[in-house]
């Protein structure tokens, strides 16, 4: 009987080194920590599903020095064979990008990423030999919703089409010359995992099609941040990861009269942490430095309650972030969410605060919008809220598939008035712009980050407005800048 072990990672972050950069202790987490316990051999894959280039304080520090190719030199350490591209991986540009990739030893395999010219995948899929034998065919994909957030430029040449479409396309092939097909897709499952009803019907996840009509042994998906440990679905066995290398999937095939397949998730946490020497630990120590600089201070600490309180009786850290925004764009309004895991602002504000604030790797926008659009953002941002035996909760359709909690907006510049009770859709009342009743017809300017001015996180109505300006800065840098400047 034959076997094959899959080692599966996934949304990693830039989450390398055993920390959380909350602040210098080492702690049992990142991906060169879990990378001592792969013990990988010749019937082994390391296989990666994008997401590896944004979101720590470390990649920050790397793409101000332009220097990707230290995590392509992290990945060859871990040992990985195959990789697809996640849509933050797009954030920096298409040539730090490419160069993360000719840095990499791995394989990158990501199909619905096309030349703009010949249409031909960029990264098509491939069929690998192990050592006994198995060849295991591999069909990458990344979600095409990189088409709605992420700006033209930092495409370059590429193109993304639809994931389903290339994906179908590519196993009607792999299938044909292999024994085993995996699909490694930078993407999740549009449905509750359990109950597999439909959650989601955007097309960011497709996941359960892929499981529904095709015939892939293994589905590999990521972008949710979801700990799947491990099942079947329609015949395609399924699994997930946690963000930011907090664990890994472990999946041993057998090939026998029927191929059995088992996996176990295994928590970074729940692994001995070893003290020994870690590649580029120099640039490490480097970003540590920089991290514990001070960039100004502030009248109070800021720092974050639970999601739910700050939801209902607003937040003075997002009131700050809003304000920063404010100062810098002079628009009348402005909004912002906030991370699903915030660190907070100390009065003596270090970049560390700021960075593990703000995570995002947004710009700003200034659209003019009419008071109509901004009244149906308004009730957007109140689907947020749920009554359940008359309480208010957060509403499923935030937590599920994932966690969106970024996507609950807070205002400056307007009051208003919400009934929980209320359908959705009419929840939101007496709404005043700098304490003038609402105008439907009248048209005013607002800043959010580009990620919201796309129209994502189902604000669609934005897209019905005029952008006035398009700023280069990353918030980060505005905020920094923002801190500096203030007068105590």
């Amino acid at each position: 009987m034959k076997r094959i072990r899959v080692i599966f990672t996934s949304d990693v972050h830039g989450y390398f080194y055993p920390t959380d950069y909350a602040d210098r202790t080492k702690k049992a987490k990142g991906l060169l920590h879990i990378a001592q316990y792969f013990h990988k051999d010749g019937n082994t894959m390391i296989l990666d599903g994008g997401d590896i280039l944004q979101g720590s304080p470390f990649s920050y520090y790397s793409q101000m020095n332009k220097n990707p190719e230290v995590a392509a030199e992290l990945m060859n350490e871990a040992g990985y064979d195959v990789v697809t591209i996640g849509n933050h991986d797009f954030n920096y540009g298409s040539q730090y990008l490419s160069n993360y990739l000719d840095h990499l030893n791995a394989v990158c395999v990501c199909e619905n990423c096309t030349d703009k010219e010949t249409g031909e995948s960029l990264f098509p899929w491939k069929v690998f030999q192990m050592e006994n034998g198995i060849r295991v065919g591999v069909v990458g994909a990344v979600t095409d919703f990189i088409n709605l957030w992420e700006k033209a430029e930092n495409l370059g040449e590429m193109q993304i089409e639809s994931v389903y479409e290339c994906v179908a396309k590519a196993y009607d092939e792999v299938k044909k010359q292999s024994d085993f097909t995996i699909c490694l897709y930078h993407g999740g499952m549009e449905c509750d995992i359990d109950t597999e009803e439909i959650l989601e019907r955007s097309g960011e996840n497709v996941g359960y099609k892929i499981c529904k009509n095709l015939g892939f042994d293994l589905l590999l998906t990521g972008h949710q941040h979801m700990p799947i440990a491990g099942r079947k679905i329609h015949g395609t066995y399924v699994v997930q990861n946690m963000c930011n290398a907090d664990t890994y999937q472990e999946i041993e095939i057998e090939f026998d009269t029927e191929v059995k397949i088992q996996s176990k998730m295994v928590s970074a946490s729940e692994l001995p942490l070893q003290e020994m020497e870690l590649p580029f630990s120099e640039v490490e120590s480097e970003v540590q430095n920089w991290l514990d600089s001070v960039v100004g201070h502030i009248p109070e600490a800021l720092y974050p309650e639970d999601h739910l309180k700050m939801a209902l009786d607003g937040s003075k850290l997002a009131d700050f972030i809003n304000e920063a925004q404010l100062a810098y764009t002079g628009a009348e309004i402005s909004c912002t969410g906030l991370a699903n895991r915030v660190h907070g602002l100390s009065k003596e504000v270090k970049v560390r605060d700021v960075l593990l604030t703000y995570p995002f790797p947004n710009t700003l926008v200034v659209m003019e919008i009419t008071g109509k659009i901004l009244k149906e953002a308004l009730e957007r941002t109140a689907e947020y809220f749920t009554v359940k035996d008359g309480s208010v909760q957060i509403s499923e359709r935030f937590l599920k598939p994932k966690e969106e909690h970024y996507n609950f907006d807070f205002y400056k510049g307007i009051t208003y008035k919400i009934d929980y009770n209320k359908p959705i859709g009419e929840r939101i009342s007496e709404i005043q712009v700098h304490e003038q009743p609402l105008d439907s017809e009248k048209r005013y300017r607002i800043c959010m980050n580009n990620y919201r001015a796309s129209g994502a996180g189902g604000y669609e109505m934005y897209t019905e407005g005029k952008v006035i300006k398009q700023y280069g800065k990353d918030m980060f840098e505005v905020l920094l800048e923002y801190i500096t400047n203030l007068k105590m």
